[in-house]
């Protein structure tokens, strides 16, 4: 999990038994409290933060989605809930196989964690795999972008993106039974999702169960239908919990098991013209996720004062998470072209503590530890059996240092070092043409970072921080040596890749002063032996080298080379101080990615354009209405293709017909600027203690032809188009 906890925020009636003081309203207040905290009563409050304590921090999230914004905002995928936040966009391989992108990073270089633990699927190892958890599912989403999510990984110098559901219960609950039941439809798809969930507890025994059904159909374009683009699937889970306070402090002790399972389609074609490699129409991909997980954790009194250099412990956490995963990849009729299993298997344990150096100190200890098993079969597949092991220990510390410089403003040193190990094991050794010395892999990387925020005047922050990361090769990287079906490429492994060491560093400053919230970032990265996928091309011919087999995949091969990424981000916030409840917020990302080649700096495939985002929000205690603009720049920055034959245009139109030339792959074409624009309008209402609320939401209100840069079928498919939705939710 990282030097960053998970930290428990007991709710209004825990808080109040736990101070002696009376839970129940009077009959006068009851109803302006039951509109806020019908919500809150049912669930529980977990955020992604560092020790505990006030004032400015390098580790709390960067954006943060919940309420009434995440409703307006849910999407079938946690990608493309995001995309749009400062610094995240969304890698689409289709409605249902897109996975987040932050500062122009992917894959496993971002982390995806729910309640705090990985999710134990395998979408970080290709683009036509999903991030398994349901948006509907999620109370709030969080992300921590840059350095500070280095403290839940060494291999996330993207960041971070936590999907709180507290499906182990956090907090003890006075009321013997609430719920909550969700249903959405929107058009562009036909689809509809309903989640359901239910709360309890009798003392200090607390329950939740939630389930999540998706069903949607094809999706509709401004130019046609995309064919294979339809999913169904559920999300279901179920914890319990025994939580208490003793003394004024806390325990916890819960447990959780939760099945997700999907079929969607990655389109293949669109108006008759196919893609590199691909099945005309697309494939289908089926996947089950069954995990359990254990938690625990134990907080001391808040009121305990300690002025020793020894530490004092203030709060322990552990967890434990089993996870089986299986995925198949099927063409048409059925037909298993691949399929994939994992088991997995995760435990992490951590200490928080203070201590005094001169200035009060807050830290935190951690050890952390990782077992998969990672298994490929089917017809014809390249993708070879492996198992990772991996562990690491970590420690964070947090100084309060404007006491001991008497400069009676915040300013906060925080610094952190991780220690990782990682062995991957091959299963099957079988040496091919392109693939040899196939061996076991060790990696070892102590990686670190530092920062300091300030505070000069109230209002005004500013901030640097400094990363080291370290990443080994993927078991795909290092042994594959086959077709990925999904893909549409032949994927040829290097057991001979090193490890990806990047380093990182962060401006930011903060500005609230009146109405205006003002928050900018400039960031540099720098990663020695960038991993990327190298499209091999013959040298005789100049076409690309498909696979002997079928003579359709394209053959790619796993390379390295030095990369550079340079980028900023900001957000602004303006409320209306003549009309409440009225805001305006603005965000603003951009990123520059470049790597190393022979003839000198060339641009990275796959790097987002200059995106921006603006949003007016008026939101009453009953009604509330958006309305707003998303756009993109143009992106013309792609690599030059290596072909000189064979694939060499980005055209719909030029690769129809006979002796047309056939289409180049994704990451060699650009796309154009596009705009688009979004409105919505909510109502809520209580009847006795129940919370009832509809929205209804516009997306690409103009029906705009567009292709987002990251979408892999550009070529030849725009992306949805006009799409009304409509959210309605009934809690008690």
């Amino acid at each position: 999990m990282g030097a960053l906890a998970l930290s428990c925020t007991a709710s209004q009636p825990l808080a109040a038994q736990a101070q002696g003081r009376p839970t129940a309203p009077d009959s006068a207040a009851r109803d302006s409290i039951a509109r806020d905290s019908v919500r809150a009563q049912m669930l529980g409050a977990v955020r992604i933060t560092a020790v505990q304590g006030g004032g400015p921090s390098l580790a709390r999230p960067a954006s943060v989605l919940e309420g009434r914004q995440l409703d307006r905002r849910r999407a079938p995928s946690i990608a493309a809930t995001l995309a749009g936040e400062p610094g995240v966009t969304a890698r689409s391989n289709g409605p249902m196989a897109t996975q987040p992108v932050i500062r122009g990073l992917t894959g496993d270089r971002v982390l995806v964690l729910e309640d705090g633990q990985r999710t134990g699927d395998i979408a970080t190892t290709a683009p036509d795999h999903a991030v398994t958890i349901d948006p509907m599912t999620a109370r709030r989403i969080e992300v921590v972008r840059g350095p500070a999510g280095l403290l839940f990984g060494s291999n996330s110098l993207g960041g971070v993106i936590n999907v709180v559901r507290d499906d182990v219960p956090t907090e003890r609950l006075t009321r013997a039974l609430s719920g909550a039941l969700s249903a959405q439809g929107e058009s562009v798809n036909d689809g509809g999702v309903v989640n359901a969930q239910l709360r309890g507890g009798l003392g200090a025994f607390t329950w939740r169960t939630s389930g999540s059904w998706r069903t949607a159909g094809d999706t509709r374009t401004p130019t046609g239908t995309l064919p294979f683009s339809d999913v169904r699937g559920h999300d279901v889970g179920a914890g319990a919990a025994l939580v208490d306070i003793v003394g004024g402090g806390y325990w916890r002790i819960g447990a959780a098991v939760r099945d997700v399972s999907s079929t969607y389609g990655v389109p293949g074609s669109f108006g008759g013209v196919v893609l590199p490699g691909a099945h005309d129409g697309g494939v289908y991909v089926d996947l089950t996720r069954r995990s359990g997980r254990v938690d625990a954790s134990w907080r001391a009194p808040a009121n305990d004062v300690h002025d020793r250099w020894w530490p004092r412990l203030t709060q322990l956490t552990a967890s434990s998470q089993y996870v089986r995963f299986e995925q198949s990849e099927l063409e048409r009729g059925g037909f298993v072209g691949t399929r994939f299993g994992q088991l997995m298997a995760n435990t992490d344990a951590l200490a928080q503590y203070r201590r005094h150096m001169g200035v009060p100190v807050q830290g935190s200890v951690g050890v952390w530890h990782q077992w998969r098993d990672f298994r490929a079969e089917g017809s014809y597949t390249g993708t070879r059996p492996g198992v990772l092991r991996s562990s690491a220990v970590f420690m964070m510390e947090e100084w309060t240092l404007d006491s001991l410089l008497s400069i009676g403003r915040p300013l906060r040193l925080q610094w952190g070092l991780r220690f990782d190990r990682a062995r991957i094991t091959p299963l099957d050794s079988t040496e091919t043409r392109l693939v040899r010395n196939v061996r076991t892999r060790a990696f070892t990387a102590p990686t670190g970072s530092v920062g300091l925020t300030f505070e000069p005047r109230a209002g005004f922050t500013i901030g640097a921080s400094a990363t080291r990361a370290f990443r080994p090769p993927a078991i795909e990287e290092l042994f594959s040596a086959g077709p990925h079906l999904a893909t549409y490429a032949y994927e040829v492994g290097n057991p001979e890749l090193r490890a990806e060491h990047g380093a990182g560093a962060d401006l930011f400053a903060r500005i609230e002063r009146g109405a205006w919230r003002v928050e900018a970032s400039a960031f540099v990265m720098r990663v020695r032996d960038f991993i990327y996928q190298r499209p091999l091309v013959d040298s005789i011919t100049g076409e690309p080298v498909r696979d002997q087999r079928l003579r359709r995949y394209n053959v790619y091969q796993a390379d390295q080379a030095n990369a550079r990424m340079h980028g900023a981000e900001a957000r602004m916030t303006w409320r209306a101080p003549m009309v409440r409840g009225l805001s305006v917020d603005g965000t603003l990302s951009w990123v520059h990615g470049q790597q190393q080649a022979s003839n000198g700096w060339v641009p990275l495939p796959a790097m987002p354009p200059l995106r921006a985002r603006t949003e007016a929000r008026w939101e009453g205690a009953r009604w509330s209405a958006t309305l707003g603009l998303d756009a993109a720049a143009r992106q013309s920055r792609v690599p030059l293709a290596p072909f000189t034959l064979g694939a060499t245009t980005c055209s719909l139109h030029a690769s129809r017909g006979l002796n047309a030339p056939a289409l180049l792959p994704a990451e060699f074409c650009g796309t154009p600027a596009w705009m688009q624009l979004q409105g919505s309008v909510g109502r809520r209402w209580m009847l006795g203690a129940q919370l009832h609320e509809i929205t209804l939401s516009i997306d690409n209100a103009l029906d705009t032809d567009w292709r987002d840069h990251l979408w892999r079928a550009k070529q030849v498919a725009p992306q949805p188009g006009r799409n009304l939705r409509a959210l309605y939710r009934w809690s008690w």
